[in-house]
């Protein structure tokens, strides 16, 4: 029986000199979710990117954070939490630039709370 293929990207978040590093997984997670939380999970991780970057009028979180919630970039933590990885586009004159060019490492605790691991330009 062959196993569902997972396409991830292994980050590093340097956190007090120490790396920590975790998978986030694209497209496809073949856990078993409750669709509800993963829904508001998803949710708050959109919204914490929006607002860490200016808002609206300044940023737009990829589509993958807004279609098919399985198909969001996340991963869910073994303490519950989920940590979604966002690539997010400027918006110039109320239009969003075409390719993204900000990355947000979101994670959203069981309880609804998030924190962001990381704000920047793209990481390869």
């Amino acid at each position: 029986m062959t196993q569902p293929l997972i396409a991830s990207l292994v980050l590093s978040l340097s956190l007090g000199g120490a790396i920590a590093p975790f998978a986030v997984a694209q497209a496809t997670n073949p856990e078993p979710v409750n669709i509800v939380e993963l829904v508001r999970a998803r949710n708050y991780a959109r919204q914490a990117a929006e607002r860490v970057n200016g808002g609206l009028s300044r940023y737009r979180a990829d589509q993958s954070l807004h279609g098919p919630v399985r198909e969001a970039p996340y991963v869910r933590n073994a303490d519950g939490s989920y940590t979604f990885r966002i690539l997010g586009h400027r918006v110039s004159n109320g239009v969003p630039a075409s390719l993204p060019s900000i990355e947000t490492v979101v994670t959203v605790a069981a309880d609804g709370r998030t924190t962001i691991d990381y704000n920047g330009p793209i990481r390869n």
